[in-house]
């Protein structure tokens, strides 16, 4: 997981905060983080290993982090990922240790064993647990996008399922949580086979799918072009998203007038304006509270809604909490929520460093779980991404995340699409432009009222900071959002 969750257990703090900002005296942080989890090493080659971990939660927000190798210190990072460069054939164990701003440290973290040679450099293999079954990763296929890009598909194998490594031409090439991958350095006309090996949360991992053969070279014929060693791939299997058939629609806005309609829509976090999460950058609006701040990141056309993100007016800081940037965030919260269904968006999403657009559901009731889930996430520096992710806390107070599913496509910002979850008992599906894209099924999916959620964030633990290529107004526009709910 790359960013700390937003479901930040806030409420309880809020009177301490007012008091801190009204005294101007600084708030002592004696909280360490939650011990990172999900920690993973995988060997790339015969000489590095990636690290990758979760990020944890944090009351105020996660510093960096302490690699250690072997049961030493080893190395300090900034992000959920590390790359060991120095490894030679042999064993390796990896753990982590998550600090915050006031240097509270976590416990450390379970380990990660990885071997590295033994007869295949180019994948991990666990030094425990290996004898294992996992399933195969089968029914690869690709879609050609140009003379260099093609997007690789598989279908999951049942059970305990990770990730997956990829390999082009006998190499690994990336790791991804998706049953997709978009290859972008194809050569034209050339042949390039592909194979797929899955792992679990054990990193144990399966054997090898059956290769595919690609070639972008679209003068081919279409066997040529896709087929398996022995026989043509299987056609790509696409559940066709919508409203799911038996299903009412219990909530809309098509944001076809000229204003937020104050009977749907709150215009700030429930937590208020004065506690920022994440890290972020931004001051939220309340444009419908506070008509008279000086500015609304909400502005209509009779057709859709856009909410804008701005550099600060100088003369509006005071009044914006110091914060550098200006934007809008919407909330359903005491409004409407729901209980399972379907729920939808259609809109087209800002690209740029720094920029984080989102639309989410939240727990409607303070409680040990706090689920939330996130029907897109989009980071605007990484425009053919949209992320799927589902959080919760367990019953030790620890948060626990999906891996943070991609979703590749064109780049999103160009145009107008839909972003869609099914949410029912035990089952979170998504989709964009209606096509199923990832998955989460497990009896700890949120299973209690929610609310709607949809805001642009600027900065952030997961989008960094902006930079002098960040466009600003920099813009959401939303055509209609949508919820559903079975007859």
């Amino acid at each position: 997981m790359r960013f700390q969750n937003k479901s930040l257990l806030v409420l309880t703090c809020l009177c301490g905060l007012a008091a801190g900002m009204a005294s101007g005296a600084a708030i002592a942080d004696s909280q360490a983080p939650s011990q990172p989890n999900g920690v993973s090493a995988q060997a790339i080659d015969s000489s590095s290993v990636r690290v990758s971990w979760n990020q944890p939660w944090d009351n105020v927000g996660i510093e960096g982090y302490n690699v250690y190798r072997n049961n030493q210190y080893y190395a300090t990072v900034f992000n959920t990922n590390y790359i060991d460069y120095a490894v030679t054939n042999g064993s390796y164990e990896y753990a982590i240790v998550a600090f915050d701003a006031a240097k509270n440290y976590t416990s450390l973290s379970a380990k990660a064993a990885v071997t590295v040679g033994g007869g295949n450099s180019s994948q991990a293999v666990v030094s425990t647990n290996n004898n294992q079954n996992l399933a195969v990763p089968s029914a690869l296929r690709a879609t050609i996008q140009s003379g260099n890009e093609a997007i690789i598909y598989w279908t999951a194998p049942q059970g305990d399922v990770k990730g997956y490594n990829i390999y082009r031409d006998g190499g690994y090439i990336s790791s991804t949580s998706s049953t997709e991958y978009r290859d972008t350095q194809l050569g034209w006309g050339q042949d390039h086979r592909y194979y797929v090996v899955a792992y679990n949360h054990n990193n144990t991992f399966s054997e090898k799918s059956a290769e595919l053969l690609v070639n972008t070279n679209n003068n081919r014929s279409a066997e040529q072009i896709l087929s398996d060693p022995v026989q043509a791939a299987p056609a790509p299997v696409q559940q066709t998203g919508g409203v799911p058939d038996g299903y009412r629609q219990v909530f809309a806005d098509e944001f076809q007038q000229y204003s937020l309609d104050p009977n749907k829509w709150n215009s700030q976090y429930r937590w208020g304006p004065w506690l920022t999460i994440n890290n972020e950058q931004q001051f939220y609006v309340n444009s419908i509270h506070n008509p008279d701040f000086g500015h609304s990141p909400f502005s209509f056309d009779g057709e859709n809604m856009t909410i804008s993100a701005i550099r600060t007016p100088e003369h509006l800081r005071s009044s914006a909490n110091w914060k550098p940037y200006i934007s809008g965030a919407l909330t359903t919260y005491n409004k409407f929520k729901m209980k399972y269904g379907y729920v939808e968006i259609r809109a087209k999403l800002p690209k740029g460093k720094g920029l984080w657009s989102a639309f989410w559901l939240l727990h409607n009731n303070e409680n040990d779980r706090r689920p939330e889930i996130d029907v897109v996430e989009y980071i605007g520096d990484k425009p053919t991404v949209a992320y799927n992710t589902y959080h919760y806390y367990d019953q030790n107070g620890n948060l626990q995340s999906s891996p943070t599913m991609e979703a590749w496509g064109p780049d999103y910002s160009q145009e107008f699409h839909t972003y869609a979850v099914k949410w029912e008992p035990g089952l979170i599906t998504w989709y964009v432009d209606g096509v199923e894209r990832n998955t989460y099924q497990n009896g700890n999916a949120a299973w209690e009222d929610m609310y709607l959620l949809v805001n642009l964030a600027v900065g952030g633990a997961w989008a960094g900071n902006p930079d002098g290529s960040t466009p600003f107004p920099a813009r959401m526009t939303i055509d209609y959002i949508r919820a559903y709910q079975k007859n």
